[in-house]
């Protein structure tokens, strides 16, 4: 379950069983993404995935397929002429002196699967029944292995959208693909936002918003930094930002669905929406998160006062304290910040 040593222990798998190299592989609609693989097959792998991008691998293709209960070898899904023919083969695995495998694929409920490939020398000649059944009683070590690596980053995921959830903000988590993984009752509710494709794809109705966010998810592995994109007013709905947090994980990190976090701001026309926000960032009380937030959306001490009962130099003594703990000398200078973190009023 740890990480850091996965790539360790495919490669003792691969050794007990005359492999020259191994591959750990998550496969999800149509995307692979590369868990582990042993150094000397880090290039080839490279190669592969740039010639049969994404689940186009018939090795893959047919593994995944054959839905089998264990290890097989290349010759279970190719027949001879099919490899003598096929350009991974020929092309790829062949010239490098691979081209005898034995991988399994290991199903998991909601369309996953993780594949583990073992590769050898073609000069040492297929694995024999004794290798596949020394892998075969592996498989179930894998497979428990795998499945709590799952969950662990499954649970990750919704402790971070939980954790904007008591800020207040709506907050998902999505797959490089769109796929909704988990979202908060905040995000559920912001219906006029958006709605769900086939395969709890997040599909935003603003048409330009959605294409944007679309393609920010398209390049969520290369791209860096958060990207923030406007959403804009429609009928009965205020405009908002839905900022696309990438999910950086450290090298190690295993089958993380979860490529990025998406978080949504919109414009209110109540004040005080943003209060538990601002006590988390600057350490208030709810009084003067509510005095802060009512000075965000452009009210003057004087109606604060009013609007609450107290005595202007109640609310002035209020707004000394923030000032002190945001920092600024003067309220022009607070209503500067915060503008930068609270969607102003409609």
């Amino acid at each position: 379950m740890l990480p850091e040593l996965w790539t360790r222990v495919i490669a003792q798998i691969a050794d007990s069983v005359a492999g020259e190299a191994a591959l750990l592989s998550t496969v999800q609609m149509n995307t692979v993404r590369m868990v582990a693989t042993s150094a000397d097959f880090a290039e080839t792998w490279q190669l592969i995935f740039k010639r049969f991008p994404g689940a186009s691998n018939p090795r893959t293709q047919r593994l995944l397929a054959a839905r089998h209960s264990g290890f097989v070898t290349d010759a279970h899904v190719f027949s001879a002429s099919e490899i003598e023919r096929e350009p991974l083969y020929t092309e790829i695995l062949i010239p490098r002196g691979y081209g005898s495998g034995a991988a399994t694929a290991i199903h998991y409920p909601g369309g996953e699967a993780v594949v583990l490939n073992i590769e050898r020398r073609a000069a040492l000649g297929t694995f024999d029944e004794q290798a596949i059944t020394r892998l075969d009683g592996l498989r179930a070590h894998i497979a428990r292995s795998s499945l709590i690596s799952m969950r662990l980053l499954f649970e990750r995921a919704r402790t971070a959208v939980e954790t904007i959830s008591a800020l207040g903000l709506a907050a998902c988590a999505v797959t490089e693909t769109g796929v909704v993984l988990v979202a908060n009752a905040e995000f559920d509710a912001e219906a006029d936002v958006w709605t769900s494709r086939g395969g709890d794809r997040i599909a935003l109705l603003d048409r330009r918003a959605d294409g944007l966010l679309q393609e920010a998810l398209a390049f969520i592995a290369t791209e860096r930094g958060v990207r923030s994109l406007p959403i804009a007013a429609g009928e009965g709905r205020l405009p908002g930002v839905l900022h696309v947090v990438p999910i950086r994980r450290a090298a190690h990190d295993l089958f993380g669905r979860a490529a990025a976090i998406l978080v949504l701001t919109k414009a209110s026309n109540e004040p005080t929406r943003a209060t538990a926000l601002l006590q988390v960032l600057f350490d208030l009380t709810p009084t003067e998160a509510v005095v802060t937030a009512r000075i965000a959306a452009g009210q003057t001490i004087e109606q604060i006062a009013r609007a609450d009962g107290k005595s202007i130099a109640t609310v002035r003594n209020q707004v000394k304290n923030v000032l002190g703990k945001t920092g600024c000398r003067r309220q022009t200078e607070l209503a500067r910040l915060l503008a930068q973190l609270i969607p102003a009023g409609s």
